[in-house]
């Protein structure tokens, strides 16, 4: 499949949790507290097909609505410095095709005895996908959720 279109976007998010920076990283290396707040919306739930967070590892998430799958998500870690960061890419399909891709670049920042989480993704949405604004809505909700399972 050839794609004639790529559009991108990089967009920083910024939250200030009140509990330490190993606290809010373990929720991201944890895989069962990552499938709680990692979902895109309270519609999807995440079914975690293969979890490998190690440097090199790789994680496959399918994104359930009801009982269909409708995407396909691949996460390859390409750093991981245990309370500090984590960089990713994440290839997004939909059952028949490449939605786009997202490079994740997550810091987590000591902000008193809490924690502030610096979130950078930087997109890319093939052929014409409305993937850029669903990325940045996907992880607003999931930084919320994120919040709750934290606090």
């Amino acid at each position: 499949m050839s794609h004639d279109t790529i559009r991108h976007d990089t967009v920083t998010m910024e939250r200030t949790y009140a509990v330490s920076p190993a606290h809010v990283f373990d929720a991201w290396a944890d895989p069962e507290k990552r499938r709680i707040w990692g979902s895109p919306s309270d519609e999807i739930d995440l079914r975690l097909d293969a979890e490998d967070f190690s440097v090199n590892g790789e994680d496959v998430t399918s994104c359930i609505m009801g009982e269909e799958a409708i995407a396909i998500v691949r996460a390859r870690y390409h750093d991981i410095v245990p309370d500090s960061r984590i960089i990713y890419t994440e290839s997004i399909a939909g059952l028949e095709a490449l939605e786009g891709v997202s490079l994740v670049a997550a810091e987590f920042l000591p902000d008193g005895p809490g924690t502030r989480l610096v979130l950078t993704l930087q997109t890319l949405a093939v052929d014409g996908s409305d993937l850029l604004a669903g990325v940045q809505e996907g992880w607003e909700s999931a930084l919320l959720r994120l919040g709750t399972l934290v606090a």
